[in-house]
């Protein structure tokens, strides 16, 4: 399974308002206020790369938890 995002000429925002890191430090969750999630890969360089953004609603990504 390959996630694609696709979006016009320019990305949208991403003003983060939460963060998460996994317990194995290899991937970073954040919230933004626009309601979008994203999720990064962090390398063992500490190198940061987008793998998706989910979104779907317009509140406030306020808190992160891992359930």
């Amino acid at each position: 399974v390959l996630p694609i995002v696709l979006w016009g000429r320019r990305a949208p925002t991403h003003c983060v308002s939460t963060l998460l890191l996994l317990d194995d430090a290899s991937i970073i969750v954040t919230g933004c206020h626009d309601g979008q999630i994203c999720l990064w890969d962090l390398s063992l360089d500490f190198e940061i790369n987008p793998r998706a953004l989910l979104f779907g609603h317009t509140a406030s990504i306020t808190c992160l938890s891992k359930a």
